[in-house]
């Protein structure tokens, strides 16, 4: 019987609507003085017993709230170690990367740098070399057309004296006559041309190795990579700046973590201690309710009452040890002889 339904109960009790009829005897009062003693524990019981269900009730609702708390900490926690696993550690790891590579193009781009300074004073040094070869294409190329000169240049080219006039390298004149010159000499004309014309042609090949070395000195400069060293120092110090947020933040979740999960388990236990609880002063009321509830209304029929000389109690204590006996089956192993001897 719940509590509620012994409430129900004694309110028809009280209101005279029960089948038992008491009597003014010695005996009835002595039942009388017993159920109350009784009833006084009833109600004892039956307020313990709401108690430990409000207990186990609220219990029960704190455990799924603290349950609730639990996981949603074991999430947010969860998220900042995965993001700590996979962004943190591939964003340490390409620093390190980004600057190794850094410090090789910059190694790189100070050597290039070298070489392009070293190769524009090569070529200033071998302008100024071509200038002096160009002057003295020119004062070849005037002695040449000098007409005091002809016979000379008669002697080395094998040309007439006529050949002098007009074009200063005319093409070379045909001859049947023997001869007379080594063959080491028979294109010293065109060397000679040639000793003219190439100073004049090299002039403007130097200007544009010189120009195209100045432009190309100028675009290493301008993209200089020592700019990438400062970009990549504050990429790396700030990756270590949110690493270390993830880690402070990840290491505060694991401990607010581990606080909800030992009050989860204490939630659980109080629970369980609710419930066993409840159930055991259910246990504790309903006995007080049976008891109550047979002495308000006794059934004595074991009693003989008709016959004044014979034993009146002997069906009760019969009835008595049949009960014995449903105890002793209930929780007596059947191998244990000697426990129920007596």
């Amino acid at each position: 019987m719940a509590v509620n339904d012994f409430k129900d109960y004694h309110q028809q009790r009280d209101s005279g609507n029960s089948n038992c009829n008491e009597n003014n005897s010695a005996t009835q009062k002595t039942i009388s003085a017993t159920r109350r003693k009784y009833c006084d524990q009833l109600y004892e019981a039956a307020g313990v017993v709401s108690k430990w269900e409000k207990y186990k009730e609220g219990q029960l609702s704190l455990e799924e709230r603290k349950k609730c708390l639990f996981v949603w900490t074991e999430d947010n926690y969860q998220r900042f170690r995965n993001t700590e696993i996979t962004v943190g550690t591939e964003l340490l790891t390409s620093n390190d990367l980004v600057r190794e590579s850094v410090t090789n193009y910059m190694k790189w781009g100070t050597e290039l740098s070298t070489t392009l300074k070293n190769m524009l004073r090569a070529v200033k040094d071998v302008k100024t070399r071509m200038s002096d070869l160009r002057e003295s294409a020119c004062k070849l190329e005037n002695c040449k057309n000098d007409s005091c000169n002809c016979t000379q240049l008669m002697l080395i080219t094998g040309k007439s004296g006529e050949d002098c006039k007009g074009d200063p390298c005319p093409p070379p004149r045909n001859t049947n006559s023997p001869r007379d010159r080594p063959r080491e000499c028979d294109n010293a004309d065109d060397l000679l041309c040639d000793l003219v014309c190439m100073p004049r042609a090299l002039s403007f090949d130097i200007d544009s190795i010189s120009q195209a070395t100045s432009e190309v000195i100028g675009i290493q400069v301008f993209s200089n990579l020592g700019n990438l060293d400062p970009l990549q120092k504050t990429l790396s110090e700030r990756s270590k700046a949110f690493e270390g947020h993830l880690l402070m933040t990840m290491q505060t979740r694991g401990n607010d973590l581990k606080k909800a999960q030992d009050e989860l388990v204490k939630a659980v236990q109080e629970s369980t201690k609710a419930t066993i609880g409840m159930y055991s002063k259910r246990s504790d009321f309903e006995s007080s309710l049976r008891t109550v509830d047979y002495l308000c209304c006794p059934d004595c029929g074991c009693v003989v009452t008709d016959k004044n000389c014979a034993p009146r109690l002997q069906e009760c204590k019969c009835n008595i040890c049949d009960i014995c006996d449903d105890v002793k089956e209930t929780f007596c192993s059947d191998n244990s002889e000697q426990r129920t001897a007596y």
